[in-house]
């Protein structure tokens, strides 16, 4: 018997990939009841939201927000618009349930997300070049209107330093990993505009956006995990990307043992199965 089952899809697949992945998992496992979708993100800094690489976002719902939308990326330039096509349905209650007990265990006692990826790198060397936790000199946030040149080279050799937006370090009685919760925006295209990046979140309170939970939400009800690995601008680079996965994988971890069992209620397929009848399939 089996109580968790993890699918993953092609490493080139954004929404309708992972969607299918999704479909096929429920044919296989007839009674999934609930669903976490793991991965990496852009975080949206902000004067309200601290938010900074290798931080976690959690699609929460708050202040009447379901906790994901979904939203058209138009154009490819930095006059690129958009148009929010909607909220996608909230988690299942279970789910919402468990992530309130997580940050009430968190509140009391702190979580340990860092310490055990460490210890997860630490029993598996292999792991260590591409999950281990990079420099932090390496987080480095650009001004809106600081675009990277049309070149490969990094950063530190292309980019204008005098464009870097200073940082306090966190207090000390600060976790250097923080969890942020409440919107995420999904979209079938990456978001590289600083600019419409603060101009949606300005006006949706967005923690973050990814390309993958948009695909499937409507049909496959989940809570939405995302590691930061970029701030949705132009400077995107591979340093912290497996580093964020780690430590969304290891929250979804303790969020799992927060769940209890479930034996009733209709399963996932039951659910995809009404709505295919309800088109007439």
């Amino acid at each position: 018997m089996h109580n968790v089952v993890i699918a993953s899809p092609p490493f080139w697949a954004y929404s309708a990939s992972v969607a299918t992945v999704a479909r096929d998992m429920m044919l296989s496992f007839q009674n999934v009841r609930i669903a976490l979708m793991v991965g990496i993100g852009g975080g949206v800094p902000s004067k309200s939201h601290d938010i900074r690489l290798g931080d976690i976002v959690v699609g929460a719902p708050k202040d009447g927000h379901r906790g994901l939308l979904q939203y058209d990326l138009g154009g490819n330039t930095e006059n690129e618009s958009f148009q929010i096509t909607g909220f996608l349905d909230q988690p299942p209650p279970v789910l919402q349930r468990a992530l309130a007990g997580l940050r009430a265990q968190y509140k009391r006692r702190r979580h340990r997300i860092e310490e055990t990826a460490a210890t997860v790198i630490e029993n598996n060397v292999l792991l260590w070049r591409h999950y281990k936790r990079p420099d932090q000199l390496s987080d480095r946030l650009y001004l809106a209107e600081a675009i990277h040149p049309n070149t490969k080279e990094s950063c530190p050799l292309a980019c204008d330093p005098h464009a870097l937006i200073p940082r306090l370090p966190r207090d000390k009685d600060q976790d250097s990993l923080v969890i942020h919760y409440g919107s995420i925006a999904s979209s079938n295209q990456l978001m590289k505009n600083a600019l419409l990046r603060d101009k949606l979140a300005a006006e949706e309170d967005v923690l973050c956006f990814e390309v993958e939970a948009a695909g499937l939400m409507d049909n496959f009800p989940c809570l939405v995990i995302r590691g930061i690995s970029d701030y949705s601008d132009s400077h995107k680079n591979n340093e912290w990307q497996g580093y964020a996965a780690m430590v969304a994988a290891v929250y979804a971890k303790d969020l799992l043992y927060q769940i209890p069992r479930v034996t009733a209620g209709k399963g996932t397929i039951d659910i995809l199965l009404g709505q295919l009848r309800d088109l007439g399939y």
